[in-house]
C-alpha cells in the first residue's frame, strides 16, 4: 500500500485517533514524520542457533515450534505469569512473560515461530524472559533479523513504531535524492531511498553502516550549505564603516590598569581592522571563563562612540547584564562614554536620551528589543553568551539600526572544535586561549565522608580571611525524594554547619532587585556565603571569591561544572572547586573524577558533546537545527569532507540554480544560523 508523505498519520492501518494522539507526542503527525523517526539503536538478533547452543548471559535467535502455552498467577507477588516450552530438533526451552496476559492471545501452539530473547537461568532451568515470538515468514519484523529500536513514549511501544514503518516499505521506495549523482559517486553515497530503507530495516550491518554514512553525510552537508549561504549573503550586505585613528588601540591601553594579554591584543585588532571595512562584521569571541573578553568588548564599544555610533550590548540574565554594566561603565566614564542599562527591572529616565543619541552603550537584557526603544545610529550589537538567544531575538535587536551593524558575539561556554566548526562557520572567529597574569590554577577535589571535615575548616578560614564562598544547588525547592539538594534544604545545613558566617540567596524566582541586593550583598561585609542555583553559571565576577561548593554535581554537565567552577580563580587568590554527589552509579563517579583532573574547557566539552549531545551547550531555540537524526557532532572526519564538499558545490553553484531539488530541501529544513 502507497502513502503519500504529508498524509496524516492516522491513515496507517491499526493507528487510530488515540494512537495518533500519543505519536503526537513523539511529534509525529504525518507519514514523513513517521519515516524519519529514526532508529536510536540496532539490536542484531539475526543469527539463527539451535536450543542447544543456549547458554544463561547470551542472546539468542532461533527457530522453533511452541508445544505448549499456560498462563497463571504467582501465588506471592500475583504477577501475571505467561509460560511456555519451545522446541527444535536440539531440544526444547522454557519461555516466560511476566505481566504481559496479552501475549497468549496472538500465539498458536504447534505452530514455529522466530524466537529471540536473551538467555537466563531462573528457578533452575534455562529460560527467556520476555522473549519476542513471530511467525517464520520471508520478511520478519521483530526477530530473526537486525532489528531496530525506536525512542518511545507512554502508550507507543517500539513494536508499534516497528509494523508501523514496515507499512511505509513502499512509500520508502519512492523517496527521490537530491543530492547530484556526482556528488554520491565522488563519496561512495548510496540511494537516500535506499538509505532510509536500511536504517529502518537493515538487511546487514554492512548495509546499516552504508545507511548511516549516507544519511549522516547529506544532514552535515545541508548544515553547512545552510550556514555557507547565509554568510554569503552578510557579505552582500553594505554596512557603515567605523573608522578609528591610526593609535586607537595605544590610546585605549592607556586606560587600562592592566596589560592585555597577547589574545586580547590581537582580537582587538582584528575587530578594529573589521569594524572598518564597508560590510558588517559578523564575529565571534571565543573564550574560556575568565579569559578577558569584556575588555576586548569595550574596545570595539569605545571605537564606535569615537566615530559618532552606539553600541548595544545584549546580556540573557539581569544578573549578567548588571555585571556587565558594573565592570564597563568606569571605563566608559574614563573614555568619555556615555552609558546606560536597561532590563525588566530599570526603567530608563528618559527614553530620548537613546533616541536622540545622547547615550553611546546601552546595556540590558530581552528589554532592549521592545517596540518603544529606538536608536538614532545604532552601528554595533554585542550578544553575550550568544548562543543562549534565538535568531530572532539577535535579529530584533539588529533591526533597531538603521543601517546593516556590525555584529560581536561573545561566549565562554566551552564548546567542542568539532561543534564549534558547524555551528559558526557563518562567523569570523577570535580565541582568547590564555588567562591574564596572576591567575593561579583552582583546585577541584570530590567531597567525601572522609573529607568534610577538611572542607568546613577551609570554608570557615576563607571566610575569615575576607573572601567569598559560593555554595550552588540544583533545586529551588526542596526534592520530594529527599535525592537532590535544594536552596531550602541547604540553606538549614549550611546554617548549621556554618553558624558564624552570614549566608544569603540567590536563584530564578526571586525579583530583579532581590537578585541585585544578593550580589550586591556578596560583594560586601554583608555575605560570607552565596547559595544560589546554576543562575550564577556566566558573568559573575567577584575577586574575593574563593570557593564553590556545587552540590548533587553529577545533575550538570560537564561543561557547565567548569563554567561554574569559573566563578572562582579571578584573582591572585588560591580557590577551590567542591564537587559533591550522593549518586553511587559509577558512570557518574567517573566523570566527576574526570573534571577534577581536567581543567581544559574544550576538552570537558568534547566529553559533554560525547555523552549528552548539543543540547547540553545550547538553549531550544539556538539548538534546533542541530537536531541531527543520524550524524555525530564529534565525527570530525565527516565534518571536514561535508564541508569540503558544500564548499565545492557553492563554488560552481553559488545559488544552487544548477540544482533544484537540492535548493528545495534546503529550504524545506530551514537550516538558517539558530533556527
Amino acid at each position: 500500500m502507497f502513502f503519500l508523505l504529508r498524509d496524516p498519520i492516522s491513515k496507517l492501518p491499526g493507528i487510530g485517533p488515540v494512537l495518533a494522539q500519543k505519536l503526537a507526542n513523539l511529534d509525529i503527525f504525518s507519514v514523513e514524520d513517521l519515516i524519519r523517526h529514526y532508529p536510536r539503536r540496532w539490536e542484531d538478533w539475526s543469527q539463527i542457533s539451535p536450543l542447544i547452543q543456549a547458554q544463561a548471559g547470551e542472546r539468542l535467535t532461533t527457530q522453533a515450534e511452541l508445544l505448549t502455552l499456560n498462563q497463571f498467577r504467582s501465588p506471592r507477588s500475583r504477577l501475571h505469569i505467561t509460560s511456555g516450552i519451545v522446541q527444535d530438533e536440539s531440544g526444547s526451552l522454557r519461555v516466560t512473560w511476566f505481566n504481559q496476559p496479552y501475549i497468549a492471545r496472538h500465539l498458536v501452539k504447534n505452530q514455529p515461530y522466530y524466537v529471540s530473547g536473551e538467555v537466563r537461568s531462573f528457578r533452575g532451568h534455562l529460560t527467556i524472559i520476555n522473549p519476542t515470538l513471530e511467525p517464520i515468514t520471508a520478511a520478519p519484523v521483530h526477530a530473526g533479523r537486525i532489528i531496530p529500536v525506536y525512542p518511545t513514549t507512554a502508550g507507543v511501544s517500539t513494536k508499534i513504531i516497528r509494523r508501523a514503518i514496515k507499512n511505509l516499505i513502499p512509500t520508502i521506495r519512492t523517496l527521490p535524492d537530491y543530492l547530484p549523482a556526482p556528488l554520491r559517486a565522488q563519496h561512495h553515497l548510496i540511494g537516500h531511498a535506499q538509505a532510509v530503507e536500511h536504517i529502518h530495516f537493515p538487511a546487514s550491518m554492512k548495509h546499516l553502516q552504508s545507511a548511516r554514512h549516507r544519511l549522516g553525510f547529506e544532514e552535515l552537508l545541508m548544515v553547512h550549505l545552510g550556514l555557507m549561504l547565509v554568510k554569503s549573503a552578510q557579505a552582500e550586505d553594505r554596512g557603515q564603516p567605523i573608522l578609528t585613528p591610526t593609535n586607537f588601540q595605544a590610546q585605549f591601553i592607556k586606560h587600562l590598569d592592566f596589560t592585555l594579554t597577547s589574545g586580547q591584543a590581537r582580537a582587538i585588532k582584528d575587530i578594529v581592522e573589521d569594524l572598518a571595512r564597508p560590510h558588517p562584521t559578523n564575529r565571534l569571541l571565543l573564550g574560556d571563563v575568565g579569559s578577558g573578553k569584556t575588555v576586548v568588548a569595550a574596545a570595539a564599544i569605545s571605537a564606535a562612540a569615537g566615530a559618532g555610533f552606539q553600541t548595544a550590548l545584549m546580556a540573557p540574565t539581569e544578573v549578567l547584564a548588571n555585571q556587565h554594566y558594573r565592570s564597563i561603565a568606569p571605563l566608559m566614564d574614563a573614555l568619555g562614554v556615555s552609558t546606560t542599562l536597561l532590563t525588566g527591572a530599570t526603567k530608563l529616565a528618559d527614553p530620548q536620551d537613546i533616541a536622540s543619541g545622547k547615550i553611546d552603550l546601552v546595556i540590558g537584557t530581552h528589554a532592549l528589543i521592545q517596540k518603544d526603544v529606538s536608536f538614532k545610529n545604532l552601528n554595533l550589537v554585542i550578544i553575550d553568551e550568544q548562543h543562549r538567544f534565538g535568531v530572532r531575538q539577535r535579529t530584533r535587536l539588529k533591526n533597531k539600526s538603521h543601517v546593516s551593524p556590525h555584529f560581536l558575539s561573545l561566549s565562554a561556554t566551552p564548546i567542542p572544535r568539532t561543534l564549534f566548526l558547524t555551528l559558526f562557520s557563518d562567523l569570523d572567529v577570535s580565541i582568547l586561549g590564555e588567562l591574564p597574569q596572576g591567575r593561579q590554577p583552582i583546585t577541584t577535589l570530590i567531597a567525601t565522608d572522609a573529607n568534610q571535615d577538611t572542607i568546613t575548616n577551609l570554608i570557615n578560614t576563607e571566610a575569615q580571611s575576607g573572601h567569598k564562598i559560593f555554595v550552588v544547588t540544583p533545586l529551588i525547592d526542596e526534592d520530594s525524594r529527599a535525592t537532590r539538594s535544594s536552596i531550602a534544604s541547604e540553606e538549614r545545613h549550611l546554617t548549621q554547619l556554618f553558624p558564624d558566617l552570614k549566608i544569603g540567596t540567590l536563584h530564578g524566582r526571586m525579583s530583579a532587585d532581590e537578585k541585585m541586593a544578593a550580589m550586591q550583598d556578596i560583594q560586601t561585609d554583608q555575605l560570607d556565603v552565596l547559595l544560589a542555583t546554576s543562575v550564577i553559571e556566566v558573568g559573575i565576577d567577584i575577586k574575593q571569591a574563593t570557593i564553590i561548593w556545587i552540590k548533587n554535581a553529577e545533575r550538570f554537565g560537564l561543561a557547565q561544572l567548569h563554567q561554574l567552577r569559573g566563578r572562582v580563580g579571578r584573582s591572585d587568590l588560591p580557590s577551590y572547586c567542591i564537587v559533591e554527589t550522593s549518586s553511587d552509579d559509577p558512570e557518574a563517579t567517573e566523570r566527576l573524577t574526570a573534571f577534577t583532573k581536567i581543567k581544559d574547557g574544550d576538552k570537558l566539552a568534547e566529553m559533554d558533546l560525547e555523552a549528552r549531545g548539543p543540547g547540553s551547550f545550547f538553549s531550544d531555540q539556538q539548538s534546533g537545527f542541530l537536531k541531527l537524526r543520524v550524524a555525530k557532532l564529534t565525527d570530525q572526519k565527516l565534518i571536514k569532507t561535508t564541508r569540503s564538499a558544500a564548499e565545492h558545490l557553492l563554488a560552481t553553484d553559488p545559488q544552487l540554480k544548477l540544482h533544484p531539488e537540492l535548493k528545495n530541501q534546503l529550504n524545506l529544513t530551514h537550516i538558517t544560523h539558530g533556527e
